[in-house]
């Protein structure tokens, strides 16, 4: 099972990492440099060692051997050698001393003999003395000298206590440096996540404050900012539409159940009983056809949508069909609606998406139409497609509004005695069209009124190919 996330500070594991990079980096540098100082010391004891010992043997080597020109040799060297402190001795050999002089202190530490092939370093610790042998080849006497390495050691153990002094220094700046460092530069991102947490709604506006805050920090803010305007402005999009919607929706209910009211205060002939129900028809039918045009709008947004089954129709017998209400409503506001086909209109489509877009085009003509007015409804088969043409009258798309029309809640001002459209249909039509690999698009004759165009394909679009990988 995975392990459950853990909370973590950036701050923290920068100090860390700071620290921890400065102590490696100074425990090699220090290791080195420790190495390099012991090296010298050892050379230049070791230098030391081979030069006295080789000059005590060839001094025994001039003499004649006895046991006082031998104590006379040890005890010039011993005169005339003060740095560093040493002492000299000399075994004849069974290895009995025969001379010695110097520092007593050493003699009586080192009185066993000092072999010739011993190495130095056998002895460079042990009680703080150096020690080296040679024998002349004349008499076989043993010359050995001792050498004391505490004040040699000592720059050595000096050394690395200063280095522990700084490392420890080193390490604690280091941590405070990287705890600066991230503290300084999470402080930007700490504003934006304050600045983000106090949006309390849409409309509020926010600014994150983003000066002086690095520049991956600002990148960070500003994409956060730019999203905070687009769920701000979609909220208050959303807000206003569901307003007009609410009030939209009530009105007509509002109207129904007004009429209906009124029509059983008192009793009536069949024929108004069957107008009223012919005119709560159709406002129930526009109704439901706004709230189809909801419905489907908020499909559109759903990540996975079950793709329809094309069926093989004809458009226009189709369209004359499902076209009853909108040429009751036309007649109701005294507008004309001619519907004219041409060629063969046959599609292999999804049949409801096609004829939601042919009568939210014919349903929103006939709304913008004048009384007296006419609406033109033109399905013309050609061999790759089927054309839907819809033309009006009416006072065409607003300039301020061109640019905008297939855009979601937009819609052209009300009317008197008219309600407001929803700013959906023309936004479904062209989903719709595209989805089928067709076209929509508009224009504005110079004699007046606007031109609706939809090419269908007769044919449903090839599915994209599959990403490899």
């Amino acid at each position: 099972m995975p392990t459950a996330d853990r909370h973590w500070s950036l701050t923290r594991r920068m100090a860390l990492l700071f620290a921890l990079t400065t102590s490696c980096l100074l425990a090699l540098t220090s290791g080195f440099a420790a190495y390099a100082l012991f090296s010298t010391v050892r050379d230049e004891l070791r230098s030391f060692l081979a030069h006295e010992t080789q000059e005590l043997a060839h001094d025994l080597t001039r003499s004649d051997g006895s046991r006082e020109a031998v104590t006379a040799v040890v005890e010039s060297i011993a005169a005339v050698t003060s740095t560093p402190l040493s002492a000299f001795r000399v075994r004849d050999a069974n290895g009995f001393v025969v001379a010695e002089a110097g520092q007593a202190h050493m003699l009586d530490a080192v009185r066993e003999p000092v072999l010739p092939d011993a190495s130095w370093r056998d002895y460079l610790l042990d009680g703080g003395i150096a020690s080296a042998a040679d024998t002349d080849r004349v008499h076989w006497l043993t010359a050995e000298v001792l050498v004391d390495t505490t004040t040699a050691m000592g720059r050595v153990a000096g050394y690395l206590e200063s280095v522990l002094v700084v490392f420890l220094v080193s390490v604690f700046l280091a941590g405070l440096a990287g705890w600066w460092t991230a503290r300084r530069g999470l402080a930007g991102l700490n504003r934006v996540v304050t600045r983000a947490a106090s949006v309390r709604g849409p409309g509020a506006g926010i600014s994150l404050q983003l000066d002086g805050a690095p520049q991956e920090v600002r990148a960070v803010g500003e994409a956060l900012e730019a999203l905070i305007r687009r769920l701000d402005e979609s909220l208050l999009e959303m807000r206003t539409f569901t307003a007009s919607l609410a009030h939209e929706l009530r009105s007509p209910v509002q109207t129904l159940m007004g009429e209906t009211e009124v029509a059983l205060l008192r009793a009536r002939e069949p024929a108004e009983y069957q107008e009223l129900l012919r005119s709560n028809l159709d406002d129930l039918s526009d109704l439901s056809s706004a709230i189809d045009n909801i419905v489907a709008y908020c499909r559109q947004s759903e990540p996975t949508q079950p793709d329809a089954r094309p069926q093989s129709f004809d458009f226009a017998e189709e369209g004359r069909l499902r076209l009853e209400r909108e040429q009751r409503r036309a007649r109701r506001q005294g507008v004309e609606l001619e519907i004219h086909s041409e060629g063969d209109t046959r599609l292999m489509a999804d049949r409801e998406a096609c004829l939601r877009v042919l009568r939210n085009l014919v349903d929103n003509a006939v709304e913008w139409s004048p009384r007296g007015g006419r609406v033109v409804l033109s399905l013309i088969g050609e061999p790759e497609h089927v054309l839907l043409e819809v033309r009006d009258e009416g006072p065409g798309v607003p300039t301020e509004l061109r640019e905008r029309i297939f855009e979601p809640f937009v819609s052209g001002p009300p009317r008197a005695t008219r309600r407001a459209g929803y700013g959906l249909g023309l936004v479904i039509c062209r989903s719709a069209v595209e989805a089928h690999g067709g076209t929509l698009d508009f224009a504005s004759p110079p004699e007046g009124g606007s031109v609706f165009r939809a090419v269908f394909p007769r044919a449903p679009r090839p599915p994209e190919p599959a990403a490899e990988g």
